[in-house]
């Protein structure tokens, strides 16, 4: 494989999992949450004993999953956010080189974003446990639906921020394509 194919596979790789996190941070931001809710995430970056809602010793141990889980995907974010800025600063001299890798960035994008909608509509429980099979291995993440964190956080809520997840996704995937099809300069400026 030459040097060229292999930024192009890189991009094409760490691209679609950079705009997953991405969408994943700005539809957090951009939820509107009920106070507890609010409440709640603050307490992730402070102190989980002082949430003033009634959780059990379980739910405030998965809260401290969530702390933990939270920050690792913010170092990974900021990891491919950097590898990206690299690689892009890499080909800088090179804008057709560029251009090819926003076309096929945002086109493997879409690919994965078509992925995670058939996971979405057709297997979101699956999916859902799975992932929390992942990230909560200890299965401190089952209560039942009486629990005051299953009231705050219902399914609906993560069914949702997944729809929202994938729709700024497949938009951010599309930008790139589309600023692909419009990338009219041969030299940076």
């Amino acid at each position: 494989m030459n040097k060229n194919t292999s930024i192009i596979v890189l991009f094409c790789t760490l691209l679609p999992l950079f705009l997953v996190l991405f969408s994943y941070k700005a539809v957090l931001f951009f939820t509107p949450l009920t106070e507890s809710q609010e409440e709640t995430l603050q307490f992730l970056d402070g102190d989980l004993a002082e949430v003033p809602y009634p959780l059990t010793p379980e739910e405030r141990s998965h809260l401290a999953d969530v702390e933990r889980v939270m920050t690792g995907i913010n170092a990974v974010f900021y990891a491919l956010l950097l590898a990206l800025t690299l690689l892009l600063t890499y080909t800088w001299k090179q804008p057709q080189f560029q251009k090819k890798l926003f076309r096929f960035g945002g086109i493997t994008t879409l690919a994965f974003g078509i992925i995670l909608l058939f996971f979405i509509l057709f297997s979101f429980t699956s999916s859902f446990t799975l992932f929390h099979q992942l990230f909560f291995p200890q299965g401190n993440w089952l209560f039942p639906e009486s629990s005051f964190l299953i009231q705050m956080f219902p399914i609906h809520f993560f069914t949702a921020a997944a729809r929202n997840i994938f729709l700024v996704l497949l938009g951010l995937g599309s930008l790139f394509i589309l600023l692909s099809l419009l990338w009219k300069h041969d030299s940076p400026s």
